[in-house]
């Protein structure tokens, strides 16, 4: 508080608001101290309130609830809004901006508030920490300052411009972001959580991928700047006039004065320059913000055709299309994809977080619950009947019991009703029993199914222009199936009980349709309301065929697993709903009331009110047209200058989130339900088997004698093992080598398979998934020869049948035949589709009858060989021989037809582009991936059949909609066909006949809804997102059946095609592409179905195997050495970066119409870059020299670059220097230059000089190589390439066959501007088809080439049609020709691109913390700097520091404790070489092993063993002496790291006790002078080891100084050098698990426990190895002893499998040849020590144990005999409560603490 008065004393003796009893009167300090104290009071009574509402309001909740509710009406009051052109307004406008200003003061208030709560910024949990409020106060301030600076202006007079108002600024679109707050509420939702949180955690890997997208986006803008600069800017004019030339329906295009580009071919036109460019100047690449502007929209796959035929127009089409279709190929299916896998990935995880906690088991449950409920119900209905049955017979006596006069006194009065309720009961309960056995009958449910199947064909017929009588028939059809629904029902209701019966939810909605359909009859009988109005809910009746999927397990899983997934996509499709919401009325606030334009056309996608804001942004996140509506929102902010193209920052922030990454959430989820499902179902497959495994054992036991019942339970045992994976000895046959994706080429030569050829051939499995060319290197098997005669004559032991034999199984006769398959599919492609008799066609037949002679004599040759068809292996029973008689029929009967007129041969002309499909029969690899995808086809079947199911319900409700209201007139004035006759004037802008005399036509929209078929298709374009908006806005105008369309007649029926899209396009179609994924990795996964390592385990198992060392190259020149060393420095990296930089941001500053200053300083930079790259790479070169430069992929790349800049550089000078004389062109002087030539040449660009100038650009893939995450990005993306390469054959042949059935069919349609099959875009020639096949399968338009294609359009001029024929080309199967092709493509190739990436992608979202392959790399690395000459070996004391220098998980990091890497190098236990090296293979492997913990517990030997199996069971053809070096095989005793690393542990901690000794007796035990250090290593292995290894192995361990020398020497870096040498000093004491009691029987004794640990802290340092050279040659017994038990054989010595829990220890027991003895004392002692030092593999190791009791004992000065007596004193002192043992004091003592 502070001192107002300025008086201490005044403060001590006053209270606050009281004067001080010293003054008589008040002065001035005392009314200011009253005041004061009133003030503080009043304020610490706020703060106070404020604490209780803000600070708490986890108690006080209202004010959260008053803050929502006010949010919620600003955004309602943001919606009403009605945004007008040049800021008019209304009424409702204007008290709408009043109501902002209350809005403002609620939300200021808030602000203020949290402020004085929480403060503001610099402290913990401050207002301004919290990024939502940070969003909130921003809002807020500038909502004050626009009202402010509009204060300001009032009072100063000065009236702001109508634009202008608030400042310049309209702060209400920031406001629009306030409906982001809500979001903090919903972040409480778990499901919600899961989506919110995969997104956000997804970023990281997305933003490398954004990275690399930006990258891409950059290179290929800068390529597109180089090629088409300037190139857009010529159209066709009017001669004299400013109009421009089109035809119509046609776009403005550039067009090429002399170039190749287009021609102007309107009479009166002539080509000149001035046009602004396409889209009003918006697409070109004239600069590099438009150039990355045109790439990125190209990207999305939406208007590149545009942009190809624009370019084309300009340039000529020769090579434009190279370019845009690499840029689709890489830019659209490959990297955005990407993004699909990562979402996928982080979606997956945070599923199985929040499954972990128990999802899917409750889904499990829920089902086991419904089936015992079932169950239970089922028990009860038959507990009724047998009820039943006993009631009767109790009842049966009543009828017959008694006199006549007895019963007729008894039935009086109440009797009497009592015997007819009775009876009524018993029927009753009759006809109830009936009716279930009735009800669950399968006749029943068939006959239900029937009515069902006719109801839907009932609804099926109805369409637009029926008859009177159908429609007659359908309603009495109707009103029938209703009834007969209702008789259901209430059969069903009546048999099961209503409890039972509402029980199932399809009963449920069964009941919910009948009664809607009942009331619907009521209803119109008594003429409420039209049959038409309710007439839709009849559809919804086609819902009942989902009720077959009950009787369909793996569709009922998927319907469960569907539900179960609900939450996810309500929480999805809420944030969608949100997101759609933000940017509709930030739409509304930027572009309301802005979209007129000039040219009078009404723009339906428009942001004038928030129902049709929310259409807009819903048609942008679905990516259809959504750049024509950003050309409109850059046109109404000013057009293609500075403010209006920032407009595009919008929509393309708005794509981006919404269509990459909301939308790829609905996949993500789809293809994780459907893994749920597939588990679902195998789930309940494996309990189906165990039953039926039960079910036969118990039948056959009871049949068969004892002797059998052995061998069958053996038998199921194994048949156990196949499915749960165990190996048995069966199993784990040398069986197929793995097919990873990951490795480029086998590195292991044939030689190293002995024995390959010998091993039978695997069989490959039908799987689709992808595999590498080297995987299926498969042999023919010859057939053999059936032993039936072919053709009656031909016997088996015919010569001329065994010739034939011969020579159709010859490789080179089937080589042959390829050939002719290939050069017959080259002529097919080569014919000219238009004339027929031109002279090409007519060489192709004679080539045609050769090649039908051909393949002719090929099936004559094979049915000799295996006869034709009657017999078992003969030709005609293999159905790809079928297909092959088939083409060749089809061609001899070409051949025998010759009038091209019949339509028939034209058919069997186009059938033969069969042939190419003959190769699948003779490239195994090829037939091996045709099998799969047919696999995969199969699995589809039940997506398939629901998403027909849903589309044709769909279609009926549309039909119910919409039939026959999609008729119009051209002239828009009239609105029915009658009206629609004789002639109307029509108005064009900007055309030189400004009004034209039109005739009146009735026409129907393209796509309708007159029947379920034309809806079918109409619907199938929607979920394809092609024209959907086109369709809608058709719907929204349509009127009443056979009357023209009113402007926004019902908007509201737009929620038809929302609610389809989602449901169809976002959620049945993710499903589809999901199911192939999931398939795919499935059966890639199917062959390992047994195997017990998981894929990641497999891969870096297969790294390890087949890495090899790295040469790194250091030279031994001095100078040369210099130069290295600058090259590698990083330094001289950043220095290469800049210049890329500063290079690219050269190639950038280029524009169109630049100056010549510009030009020529762009020239200067371009040869001083070229300069120094070229001066880096002769750098290099020295340094490297040529063999070591060019080992390097990037170096070659930079190789190439530098030559082809060079070339640039030369060509550019002779050029500049030959200008004067004309140009390149005019060596020789041109006296006459053709002013036309001139401008071909500038209009086409020389190819050769815009090559090399491409090298200039390509430098900047160089960056690529600089970052990280990127290069993994780009290594992944090129081996996942590997795995296409049958797949990518598969697609051309796709793309050949529909190609070449186009030409056919669809090639002689004119080529007509204006329409969609123009000079651009025809079946004409074969590049140009498959150009049309590229475009329909990236989606861009498909359906209106599609009705291009139809019948009846106009034949092209040079075609043969007859007088009269001129509008016959087309065919109605263009319909059938691309929907199948656009659903092969669509979902065939782009779901091969996702499945290979999600397989390949997965390392960027896994755990990091989890060893992947992509982190093997980096061992290669820092192995190569400690083997330079890549001799694949390094000393073991080097493993430790190389270890310490990679980071987890697959290094120790340089903080790793020392006790923790001895554990880590114990377990690792690599093979030590006779000099004391460990290999390449074997550390990595090793490495791999023990972080995976592949085969690392059990006994040692026997995981050994097993991991070697499964390694030549997946891997067979890795070499043996690989093998062995990575896994020494039983009975190679040999001198590992991790034997050694041990005794050195047990003797540091033996050092440390010493240590502790002499502080606690003061004295340390007399030594010899030759044994007076103890040793570190093996000393028991003196006489057998080399010198080296001593060397290497052996040393003082207390010498610390020699260490610190060898490390000087080994000149290693100071942060590997610490005090102590080899683990640096950071010490972990060793201390013993407290109190463990040890239950292994000691001889007589009773359970022992563990009394004595220790805790103190050591100061020492721990000791380390050196490379000492004074080694001990002390051969005592205990040497021999100790040689003795290491150097046996494991026959000899064997140790059971130790087994430890949290709670006991148990120690193995060491048996000798057969004979089980007592364990000693001192080796359960060592093993316990073991045990808790964390080796408990190497407790097991009865040798090992051996070894180390013999070194204890020469350390301890003690006989083997003496340590005995003395462990055996320490344990039965344990036993006793811990009393020391009199015998040997001391030594027991050492002992003790020692343990």
């Amino acid at each position: 508080m502070p001192d107002p008065g300025g008086t201490a004393e005044l403060v001590r003796t006053t209270e606050p608001g009281k004067l001080p009893e010293t003054c008589d009167e008040p002065d001035l300090a005392g009314v200011l101290w009253r005041v004061w104290g009133f003030w503080d009071h009043l304020t610490d009574q706020m703060l106070m309130v404020v604490y209780e509402v803000i600070w708490l309001r986890g108690h006080w909740m209202p004010f959260e609830i008053i803050i929502l509710l006010t949010i919620f009406a600003n955004c309602v009051a943001l919606a009403v809004f009605m945004p007008m052109p040049e800021e008019d307004t209304n009424n409702t406008n204007s008290n709408l901006e009043s109501l902002e200003y209350i809005f403002l003061i609620i939300f200021t208030l808030e602000c203020f508030l949290k402020i004085v709560a929480y403060g503001l910024l610099f402290h913990a949990d401050a207002y301004l920490r919290n990024c939502w409020n940070i969003l909130d106060f921003v809002i807020v301030t500038m909502g004050l300052f626009t009202i402010v600076v509009d204060f300001i202006n009032n009072i100063s007079g000065v009236e702001a411009p109508v634009e202008q108002k608030g400042g310049g600024f309209d702060m209400k679109a920031l406001r629009a972001f306030r409906v982001l707050r809500p979001l903090r509420l919903v972040s409480g939702v778990p499901s919600l959580q899961v989506v919110m949180s995969s997104i956000l955690k997804s970023m990281l890997p997305l933003f490398h991928i954004s990275l690399l997208v930006f990258f891409m986006v950059t290179i290929y803008a800068i390529i597109g700047l180089e090629l088409f600069k300037c190139k857009m800017h010529k159209s066709c004019y009017y001669t004299g006039t400013e109009i421009i030339a089109t035809v119509e329906n046609e776009k403005a295009s550039p067009c090429a004065e002399a170039g190749n580009g287009r021609r102007c071919t309107v009479n009166g036109t002539m080509c000149r320059p001035g046009w602004p460019g396409p889209n009003n100047g918006i697409t070109h690449f004239d600069n590099l913000g438009f150039s990355m502007l045109t790439v990125y929209q190209c990207i999305t796959t939406q208007g590149w055709t545009d942009v190809l035929y624009w370019v084309n127009d300009a340039v000529g089409m020769e090579w434009p299309w190279l370019y845009f279709v690499t840029l689709i190929l890489l830019g659209s299916f490959f990297i955005l994809n990407m993004v699909l896998g990562v979402l996928c990935g982080e979606f997956t995880k945070e599923r199985e977080k929040s499954s972990r906690s128990g999802e899917y088991q409750k889904l499990r449950e829920r089902q086991q619950l419904d089936e015992d409920l079932k169950g239970y119900m089922e028990w009860i209905a038959q507990a009724e009947v047998m009820d039943n049955d006993q009631d009767r017979q109790g009842l049966l006596p009543l009828q017959e019991g008694g006199s006549d006069t007895e019963s007729l006194y008894e039935l009086e009065g109440l009797n009497r009703l009592m015997y007819y309720v009775r009876h009524a009961r018993r029927w009753n309960r009759f006809f109830r029993r009936k009716c279930r056995v009735w009800v669950k009958s399968k006749l029943f449910y068939w006959l239900v199914f029937l009515l069902v199947f006719f109801n839907t064909l009932v609804i099926a017929t109805e369409h637009h222009m029926q008859s009177q009588s159908l429609t007659n028939f359908q309603e009495s059809a109707n009103k029938a199936l209703l009834s007969l629904f209702a008789v259901e029902m209430v059969l069903k209701m009546y048999a099961l009980g209503l409890p039972s019966y509402f029980m199932s939810l399809f009963n449920r909605f069964d009941c919910f349709v009948v009664s809607v359909g009942i009331l619907e009859l009521i209803l119109v009988h008594m003429g409420v309301m039209s049959a038409m109005g309710i007439s839709v809910m009849r559809c919804i009746r086609l819902l009942r065929l989902i009720k077959v999927t009950k009787y369909w397990t793996s569709l009922s899983n998927l319907v469960a697993s569907l539900l179960n997934s609900v939450r996810s996509i309500a929480s999805l499709l809420l944030l969608l709903f949100l997101f759609i919401v933000i940017f509709a009325l930030l739409g509304m606030q930027v572009f309301g009331g802005k979209f007129n334009f000039t040219d009078q056309k009404v723009r339906r996608s428009n942001f004038d009110n928030f129902p049709q804001a929310l259409i807009t942004v819903f048609q942008i996140l679905t990516g259809e047209d959504w750049n024509s509506v950003m050309y409109d929102g850059i046109m109404a902010h000013g057009g293609p200058a500075m403010p209006g193209i920032l407009v595009s920052i919008y929509f393309i922030i708005l794509f981006i989130c919404g269509n990459y990454i909301l939308l790829n959430v609905f996949l993500a989820i789809a293809v994780d339900n459907l893994a749920e499902a597939e588990s679902l179902t195998s789930a309940q497959k494996e309990k189906a088997e165990e039953k039926k495994r039960k079910k036969l054992l118990r039948a056959n036991l009871s049949d068969r004698g004892d002797e059998d019942k052995s061998t069958l339970a053996k038998k199921l045992a194994e048949q156990r093992a196949k499915t749960e994976g165990i190996p048995t000895t069966a199993k784990l046959k040398v069986d197929e080598f793995e097919s990873n994706v990951n490795e480029i080429k086998d590195p292991f030569p044939p030689a190293d398979f002995p024995g390959d050829d010998e091993e039978e051939e695997p069989e490959i499995p039908t799987s689709p998934r992808p595999r590498p060319m080297a995987d299926l290197q498969l042999k023919e098997t010859v057939v053999p020869m059936p032993e039936a005669s072919s053709f009656f004559i031909f016997g088996p032991q015919n010569k001329f049948r065994k010739l034939c034999h011969r020579i159709i199984n010859a490789t080179t006769f089937t080589n042959i035949i390829l050939l002719f398959i290939l050069l017959s599919s080259i002529s097919l492609a080569a014919e000219d589709p238009i004339d027929p008799m031109s002279f090409r066609n007519q060489v192709l037949a004679y080539a045609d009858i050769v090649f039908t002679s051909v393949f002719t004599a090929e099936i004559v040759l094979k049915m000799t060989t295996y006869g034709a068809f009657l017999h078992k292996g003969s030709f005609c029973r293999n159905s790809f021989n079928i297909l092959d008689l088939i083409v060749v029929g089809v061609s001899l009967l070409s051949m025998g037809m010759e009038s091209s007129a019949i339509s028939v041969v034209k058919i069997l002309r186009v059938l033969r582009v069969l042939r190419p499909l003959r190769a699948i029969n003779r490239a195994k690899g090829l037939k091996h991936v045709v099998q799969c995808v047919f696999v995969a086809i199969k699995t589809i079947g039940n997506i398939v059949l629901v998403t027909m199911l849903l589309d044709f319900m769909f279609a009926c409700i549309g039909v119910q909609l919409f039939k026959g209201k999609f008729y119009r007139c051209t002239d828009p004035l009239k609105m029915t066909e009658e009206e629609c006759r004789g002639t109307y004037i029509h108005y064009q802008e900007k055309a030189l006949h400004e009004m034209e005399i039109r005739q009146r036509q009735w026409i129907n929209s393209d796509f309708n809804f007159d029947n379920i078929l034309n809806g079918m298709l109409a619907l199938f374009t929607v979920s394809t997102f092609e024209g959907w908006p086109k369709l809608l806005y058709t719907a929204i105008d349509s009127n009443m059946e056979n009357r023209g369309p009113v402007y926004n007649n019902r908007t509201e029926i737009s929620i038809f095609f929302i609610v389809y899209l989602i449901l169809i396009a976002f959620f049945m179609m993710n499903i589809f592409v999901g199911f192939v994924i999931v398939t795919f990795q499935e059966q890639g996964e199917q062959e390992y179905k047994n195997c017990e390592l998981d894929k990641n385990q497999r891969q870096c198992v297969q790294y390890a195997l087949k890495a090899r060392p790295l040469r790194c190259y250091i030279p031994k020149n001095p100078y040369q050495y210099q130069v290295w060393y600058i090259v590698t420095s990083c330094y001289f990296e950043y220095l290469m970066f800049l210049l890329i930089m500063l290079n690219t941001m050269c190639l950038g500053m280029q524009h169109c119409n630049q100056s010549e200053h510009i030009t020529h300083l762009s020239d200067m930079l371009n040869v001083i870059f070229t300069v120094l790259f070229t001066v880096e790479m002769i750098l290099k070169l020295g340094a490297f020299k040529a063999k070591g430069y060019f080992g390097d992929p990037w170096n070659v790349f930079d190789f190439v670059i530098v030559v082809g800049s060079i070339v640039d550089v030369i060509l550019s000078e002779i050029d500049a220097a030959l200008a004067a004389q004309g140009g390149l062109y005019c060596l020789t002087g041109c006296a006459d230059v053709n002013p036309m030539q001139t401008i071909a040449d500038s209009e086409n660009m020389s190819v050769s000089i815009t090559l090399f100038r491409l090298f200039r650009v390509m430098r900047l893939v160089k960056l690529l190589n600089r970052f990280e995450g990127i290069r993994n990005l780009l290594w992944t993306f090129i081996k996942s390439f590997q795995a296409l390469p049958y797949v990518a054959l598969l697609i051309v042949m796709l793309f050949f066959i529909y190609a070449v059935i186009g030409m056919q069919v669809f090639g002689k349609i004119a080529l007509i501007d204006g329409t969609v099959i123009n000079r651009n875009n025809n079946f004409q020639t074969f590049p140009q088809a498959v150009l049309v096949l590229f475009r329909c399968a990236t989606g861009e338009g498909w359906q209106e080439v599609m009705l291009g294609c139809l019948y009846g359009q106009r034949c092209d001029p040079k075609s043969d049609y007859l007088p009269g024929e001129e509008f016959t080309c087309g065919a109605g199967f263009a319909v059938i020709y691309f929907m199948s092709f656009y659903m092969l493509c669509a979902f065939l190739i782009i779901n091969l691109f996702v499945a290979v990436i999600m397989d390949n992608f997965d390392y960027l979202t896994r755990d990091w913390s989890i060893l992947g392959p992509h982190h093997l790399d980096e061992f290669k690395k820092i192995w190569a700097e400690y083997d330079p000459e890549a001799t694949g070996r390094i000393k073991h004391l080097d493993v430790v520091t190389l270890l310490r220098r990679i980071q987890p998980p697959l290094g120790f990091g340089k903080f790793c404790p020392h006790r923790v890497a001895c554990k880590r190098l114990i377990s690792m236990n690599m093979p030590l070489n006779s000099d004391g090296t460990v290999t390449f293979n074997a550390t990595l492997f090793a490495l791999v092993r023990t972080a995976l913990r592949i085969k690392t517990e059990g006994n040692f030997q026997q995981a050994n063993e097993e991991l070697r199996a499964i390694i030549k069971k997946i891997w067979k053809r890795t070499s043996m002496k690989l093998l062995d070096q990575v896994i020494p095989p039983i009975g190679d005793d040999e001198v590992t790291v991790g034997k050694f690393y041990a005794t050195f542990l047990i003797q540091e901690h033996f050092r440390k006790f010493m240590k502790r000794q002499e502080e606690y007796y003061g004295y340390r035990p007399a030594k010899n002078k030759t044994t007076n250090e103890i040793q570190a290593g093996l000393r028991s292995i003196e006489d057998e080891a080399a010198p080296e290894l001593q060397r290497a192995i052996s040393g003082d361990l207390l010498n610390e100084e020699e260490m610190d020398r060898a490390m000087d020497e080994a000149a290693e870096e100071a942060i590997y050098r610490r005090a102590g040498g080899l683990f640096g000093n950071h010490v972990d004491p060793f201390s013993l698990q407290r109190g463990t009691p040890l239950p292994t029987q000691v001889t007589s004794q009773r359970p022992l426990h563990v009394a004595d640990s220790r805790t103190e802290e050591v100061e020492a340092s721990p000791s380390y190895l050196s490379y000492a050279n004074n080694y001990n040659t002390n051969n005592n017994t205990s040497d021999s002893l100790a040689r003795r038990f290491l150097y046996e054989g494991v026959d000899s010595v064997q140790c059971s499998s130790a087994s430890s829990s949290t709670s006991e220890l148990r120690f193995p027991a060491c048996s000798r040849g057969a004979v089980q003895g007592p364990v000693s004392a001192a080796d359960l002692l060592i093993q316990e020590v073991l045990q808790a030092g964390g080796v408990a593999l190497l407790a097991a190791d009865c040798s090992f144990v051996a070894v180390t009791k013999v070194e204890m004992a020469a350390a301890l000065h003690l006989s083997l005999d003496q340590l005995e007596r003395t462990a055996v004193a320490i344990l039965n002192a344990r036993a006793r409560g811990g009393a020391r043992s009199p015998a040997t004091p001391t030594n027991s003592d050492e002992m003790q603490n020692l343990v």
